[in-house]
């Protein structure tokens, strides 16, 4: 189990990544930032097929999300000087605390 959240944590972390990096391609007209994120999602959807060898395919896609989702929130903030508001923080939270429960209690 704990080889599959090695892999869901690489995809993860590549799927912040490429996410993180679109803005930065100018509409794929930029060479070197589009290479990165098409090369990031490439590790990130095999490494999240990996994860799903491991872990329950519910689980893994919505740790998934909820993990990118605030990942690319946090690196928005410090690329582009994004502010979430305090309705976005307490969803941030929401997501986080959903993860844990679902990861903690969950027996899928």
């Amino acid at each position: 189990m704990f080889t599959g959240f090695l892999w869901l944590a690489l995809s993860i972390g590549s799927e912040i990544t490429g996410t993180s990096m679109i803005k930065k391609t100018n509409g794929f007209s930029k060479l070197a930032p589009s290479v990165l994120v098409i090369a990031a999602y490439c590790i990130c959807y095999f490494a999240l097929t990996r994860a799903m060898g491991y872990i329950p395919v519910g689980v893994a896609y919505s740790l998934w999300c909820g993990f990118g989702i605030v990942g690319v929130t946090l690196v928005a903030m410090i690329l582009y000087k994004q502010k979430p508001d305090l309705p976005a923080i307490f969803s941030m939270a929401l997501i986080i605390s959903g993860g844990i429960i679902m990861n903690t209690f969950s027996t899928m």
